[in-house]
């Protein structure tokens, strides 16, 4: 079984000689490695150079960001399992040969994922991470799973490439969360997911990161689900109403947080939405919160000055 692994790059002289070491000597015989770095201008590409003899396939050119990177690099790949590893992240030992040896062993699975390990800018261990995601429902329902503390991350999936046949190349209007958006892809055409009980990666986190634009990544994160929710996808009826009503909310406190000045009162929009009650914990909050606020008020009112 060959396994093709692709990293995007672009500026990441830092940390990118440690990525490749920890790819290249991961002791498996059929690995085929591609590095797409974006045209950087901070000495990557003369760190990918010195190692090119090893890699199957490199090139520094200008790209439209990471999600094109990795397109550009799995068309040039011909391994029967795909996975991609960022430019600031580092590969455990022996993690190619588990992911294999898991295919291997179930021939209908489609995606295989493991666990991470995060660490700081210096390679200081943070504590580990294990996700669990298995369905349709489970990778949608981004508040008590995805941002439940349930999430994948990224370098620790592989995947089938007769899945990426079937699903198509990651969507290039997504610059953070299209690795999200692919996994739903994946389910949405009826991917089996598979964890093993073992840490794959070490995942670091650092100022520069892609992942730190949480507020953003959170935006496409919501129009992934919603585009998916539009869709006559089988799934349950009060699952759908609760994720809708939800992201309705979510949405309306993003319009008042960046307004000048809100278009419409809390009190208006509750009315027009009032399933925000039983689906938002954050609306049920706002809505104590302001009765907590009045009572005291009165209460505070009938206190006479001293």
């Amino acid at each position: 079984m060959r396994i093709s692994l692709v990293t995007p790059c672009f500026n990441a002289a830092r940390f990118i000689r440690e990525t490749l070491g920890s790819v290249l000597n991961q002791e498996f015989d059929d690995l085929e490695y591609i590095v797409v770095d974006g045209g950087s201008t901070d000495g990557t590409a003369e760190v990918i150079h010195r190692q090119r003899q090893r890699l199957t396939w490199w090139v520094s050119e200008a790209d439209e960001g990471q999600a094109s990177a990795l397109n550009k690099g799995f068309a040039r790949s011909t391994g029967d399992v795909l996975g991609f590893i960022n430019a600031d992240d580092v590969l455990m030992p022996g993690a190619i040969r588990a992911v294999s040896e898991a295919f291997a062993a179930h021939p209908r699975v489609d995606i295989i994922y493991g666990g991470v390990e995060w660490m700081d800018a210096n390679g200081a261990s943070l504590g580990r991470h294990t996700g669990q995601i298995s369905s349709l429902t489970e990778i949608l329902d981004i508040y008590r799973v995805w941002w439940g503390k349930r999430q994948w991350v990224q370098p620790e999936v592989f995947f089938r490439r007769q899945l990426w046949e079937r699903i198509g190349p990651f969507d290039t209007q997504y610059h953070l969360a299209f690795d999200f958006d692919y996994w739903v892809r994946c389910f949405l055409a009826g991917a089996r997911a598979l964890q093993i009980p073992q840490c794959l990666v070490r995942f670091r986190l650092h100022e520069n990161q892609k992942s730190s634009a949480s507020r953003l990544a959170a935006a496409e994160i919501r129009q992934i689900v919603k585009r998916a929710l539009d869709c006559k996808i089988a799934i349950p009826r009060l699952f759908r109403r609760r994720l809708r009503a939800q992201l309705s909310y979510d949405l309306y406190q993003s319009n008042d947080a960046e307004a000048p000045q809100p278009r419409k009162s809390f009190g208006r929009a509750l009315l027009q939405h009032p399933e925000w009650l039983l689906y938002a914990p954050e609306a049920r909050e706002r809505v104590r919160a302001t009765c907590v606020g009045r009572r005291l008020g009165a209460s505070n009112d009938t206190i006479p000055d001293p």
